[in-house]
Formats: C-alpha cells, structure tokens, sequence
C-alpha cells in the first residue's frame, strides 16, 4: 500500500511538472569549448532567422510532451561569445561575420528510439574594399538516437556550428560576384521585388532583391517538387530560402516538412500559396509549439492524403487549408460558403473561394 501510494505521488509530480513546463532553455557555454586555431576571427553575427522566439521544440519527461525550446540569451549573443572563445580576435587575423539563416533542435520518436536533430545554416561574410560580401551559404544537420536525446542538444548544436565553420574553411570561395551583405536590410511589402529571377539564401533577401545568379544553378523535378543543383559543386542545395526561375517563385519546405525540397507557390497577398503539400510529411505537433498556430490550421482532415498550404511571407507562419478551416473562413458569409459546399473541395475549390473571400485577383 505505501508503494503504491509513492507511485501515485510521484506520477502525480511527474505531470504537473510535465503540465507547467513550457519551455526548455539551452545555453551554448561549456567548459570544453577551446580556441581552434584558425587563420580568422568572428566579428559580428547577424541573427537572420524569420522565426525568432524559439529554436525548435524538444520532448519532456516520460509522456514526450512537446515544449520549446529557447537559447539563454539572445541568439546573436550566444554565439558571440561562443566564437569569442573559439575564435578569438587575434592579431593578423581576417575579421569574418555571419549571418544565421536557421538555427534549430527538433525531436522525433519512433517505437524502438528518439532521434534527436541539430539544423544550423550560416552565410559567411567578408568585406573586400569597403563592402560586405555574403561569400558563401553553408548548412550542417547534426543527429544522433538514444533513450532520452534532449540533454545532447548542446553537443549536436556545436557540432553543426563547427561544421558549417569546417565547410567554409575548406572551400575556396571569393567575394567577387557574390551577394552585397546590407545589416540594415528592412522588409518592406511596398518594395518587393519577388519576380527577379535569382536564388535567395533568407526570406529578408526576397524583400531586398539580394540573390544569386540563377544561371549557376539546375532546377530538378522531384515527385511533385522541386530540387536545386548547383552546376560547379554538382552539390544538392537544400537549404536555400528559395529561388524564382523567371515564372514562378519556389520556397524551401524545410521548416514545414521531413522533406527538403522547394515547391512551386503563387503570391496571395501575404501568402504564398502552394497547391499541395503531402500531410504525412508534416509534423503538426511541432509546427504548433514553432508558431503558436491554433489546432484549426493545424490538423488536416483525417482522410485527404494532400493539403493546400500559405505561408506568411513575413513571419513564416503556415496556414493548412483543411475542410475545417475552409468552413470556418467562409461562415461570415453565406453565399460562398454555400457555393463551397457544392465543389469538390479539391485544392482548387479552396484557392478559388479563399482569393474570392478576400478579393484576391
């Protein structure tokens, strides 16, 4: 009987724990971070995210309830002092910045085990007579399995962070017919120049028209998306934000999807808009806890394999046009709503109603 009663009030702890935890810091201080030797020193860095208030979510105590997952500081901040530390201001050494296009932890469990994954992507700059220089776009994605994978966090995000740096090391890039880098770059709607053709390494990019030569680059079909081959490295590029080949503008489904891949949207005021998405390649669980979105445009219909998708060009945020979210979009107004009970409800039906709803050419 007392056994059982400790049971009982330790399970009792356990979930309220579980229930008022909501987020799960992470700090890139360690005592065995040590100066490597390098022939250059990180000035600044440039925090370059779209979504900046968490970097992923990660799965707490014995029920995998899903938190957030945020750094100590200020991300920019933290790894400053990072580099302070392994990449010390020294005399004679090239000053180097980066920008942070992502940086996040995310958690998967299957029925034997937990992988737990790192995502970082860093544009380098240098300045070369004056200007700043995006000179290269690198990106690691560090994971590793285990019982419990949260407390290796930490470990897998240096890992990445030293791998993008190792990356650039061992390349032999040049400033010249590169990026101009612009800290104060701003995102005006007013000033978009989302049809010049090029491809963009961060959603800030679309806003400023700051873009790679899209004639270094091959476009590949992949099922029904799309692949970006880079023609001298003969390298996949699949962390890019996006890029627009002159018709159409794609966007990298990375922070959306299992799958790395970009697909093809049309512009829809805020939104980019794309005709389908495949709904068991997302994770709506860690989309929610990402975005805070509401369990309405999150979870698709149980039976539709396939789900339009917008996607906020200023915040990132997805909306999933579900058959739920359709019919209450429309419920204000009773003759489209009518009319849209009378389709098919394919993607179609739905771009056409939402663009009539809003008054969207």
């Amino acid at each position: 009987m007392i056994r059982m009663f400790l049971f009982f009030c330790m399970l009792s702890f356990l979930v309220s724990n579980a229930q008022n935890e909501t987020q799960y810091f992470i700090s890139l201080e360690n005592s065995a971070n040590k100066k490597i030797e390098s022939d250059f020193f990180i000035e600044k860095v440039f925090d370059g995210r779209q979504i900046k208030s968490n970097i992923g979510t990660v799965q707490r105590s014995i029920f995998n309830n899903k938190v957030v997952a945020v750094v100590e500081k200020p991300l920019s901040e933290e790894l400053q002092n990072y580099f302070n530390i392994c990449f010390p201001k020294d005399a004679g050494k090239k000053a180097l910045s980066i920008r942070v296009n992502e940086f996040y932890v995310s958690e998967h469990t299957d029925s034997k085990t937990e992988t737990g994954c790192a995502t970082v992507v860093f544009d380098f700059i240098e300045k070369t007579e004056g200007i700043d220089y995006i000179i290269g776009s690198y990106s690691s994605l560090i994971k590793s399995d285990g019982i419990d994978v949260t407390s290796g966090h930490e470990r897998r995000l240096i890992q990445a962070i030293n791998e993008c740096i190792a990356a650039y090391r061992n390349s032999n890039v040049k400033s010249d017919s590169k990026i101009v880098f612009n800290s104060n770059q701003k995102v005006d709607d007013n000033s978009v120049p989302i049809n010049k053709v090029g491809v963009y390494l961060s959603y800030i990019d679309v806003f400023n028209g700051a873009c790679l030569d899209m004639e270094s680059f091959t476009i590949t079909k992949y099922q029904d998306k799309y692949c970006l081959l880079n023609n001298e490295s003969g390298k996949v590029e699949n962390t890019f934000y996006g890029f627009n080949d002159g018709k159409s503008f794609y966007i990298n489904l990375f922070r959306y999807s299992n799958v790395k891949v970009y697909a093809k949207t049309e512009v829809m005021g805020v939104y980019y808009f794309i005709d389908e998405v495949q709904s068991n390649t997302i994770d709506y669980t860690e989309l929610r806890d990402t975005f805070g979105l509401s369990i309405l445009y999150l979870f698709p219909d149980t039976t539709v394999l396939k789900l339009p998708l917008l996607i906020d060009r200023f915040t990132g945020s997805p909306i999933f046009l579900t058959n739920s979210f359709m019919l209450n979009l429309l419920s204000p107004n009773p003759d489209l709503l009518k009319e849209y009970r009378r389709t098919k409800r394919t993607p179609e039906d739905k771009k056409r109603l939402y663009k009539k709803y809003f008054g969207l050419n």
